[in-house]
């Protein structure tokens, strides 16, 4: 097995599989959660995948496979926009709920990018590793597909464990993004080493990364996001979970936290909170434990605490 070919192949499942969870995640901002949706997200995404394999059947291009695989970067890119905007391109106002029709032609067209590659390079590379190999040996490998599909399975579950445990310590999307584009260059790098092109393609990734480019990046994505639905110069800061992304700023006088597409807590307007504590407690005075779910929990908390 060839060192360079296998990195490029181990690399490639690390990159698609860091997008895809890092797409998903924006998908289910963009659309708010909607069941619907993640149906129509993966039906969509699986139908490009095997558009993409039928491509990659008719090409005849594998003699550049590697830089080929690149592709994944700017296709990240334009499907993370497509997402981010999606409600704008479908003429959907932030406040409304997604018809399910605009939805499933939404995701549609918003899942092609990435998705519509991950077939073509996948297909185009079991004939690229079988090339390379009668090349090499002079006798054309019997099974190319399985070493290709172990070794993006292995990519892909490595690619899944990263992108966990970054996001778990609060690691901003923009910048997992970037590590894993760094990871898919330098592979592409190995493989051609001779091209200072690429090379300086990963030098240029690893200062961006280094500068804190990538913090730019999100930022100027949060505050996209949070203008949306409220002024842009009331945004404040970000922050990230495992759960997901939160964006806090102020609604007017009020401090206000967004997630999901919506604001979801306005922990300091103790008006409706002092309300519904009152309209509970008032059938059930005697209540020792109280247990509060639903939005606006943490203003109503705050006022069961004093």
């Amino acid at each position: 097995m060839k060192r360079p070919r296998a990195q490029v192949v181990f690399a490639l499942g690390f990159f698609a599989l860091a997008a895809q969870t890092l797409l998903f995640r924006d998908f289910l901002a963009a659309f708010e959660g909607n069941e619907l949706g993640v149906g129509s997200f993966f039906s969509s995404w699986l139908l490009w995948v095997a558009a993409g394999a039928v491509a990659g059947r008719l090409s005849r291009v594998t003699r550049r496979f590697e830089v080929l695989t690149l592709l994944y970067l700017p296709a990240f890119v334009l499907q993370h926009y497509a997402i981010l905007y999606v409600r704008i391109l479908a003429g959907v106002k932030s406040y409304e709920l997604f018809p399910l029709g605009t939805m499933i032609a939404s995701s549609f067209v918003a899942n092609a990018p990435v998705s519509f590659l991950t077939g073509f390079l996948f297909t185009l590379g079991c004939r690229w590793w079988a090339g390379d190999t009668e090349s090499e040996r002079g006798v054309r490998e019997t099974l190319p597909v399985a070493r290709v599909y172990i070794l993006e399975a292995l990519g892909a579950c490595a690619g899944g464990v990263a992108v966990t445990l970054l996001l778990a310590q609060g690691t901003p999307p923009e910048t997992i993004a970037t590590l894993a584009a760094l990871v898919l260059a330098s592979a592409v790098a190995a493989a051609r080493v001779s091209s200072p092109a690429r090379l300086a393609a990963t030098a240029v990734l690893v200062a961006a990364l280094a500068s804190g480019a990538t913090r730019s990046w999100a930022a100027l994505n949060n505050r996209a996001e949070w203008t949306r639905l409220l002024p842009s110069d009331e945004y404040r800061g970000s922050f990230s979970t495992a759960q997901g992304k939160y964006l806090y700023g102020y609604e007017g006088e009020e401090f206000a936290v967004m997630a999901w597409g919506g604001v979801c807590e306005t922990p300091f307007i103790r008006i409706h909170a002092a309300e519904v504590i009152a309209a509970n407690l008032c059938q059930r005075p005697n209540a020792r434990n109280v247990l509060v779910v639903g939005p606006g929990s943490l203003p109503i908390c705050l006022g069961l605490l004093e």
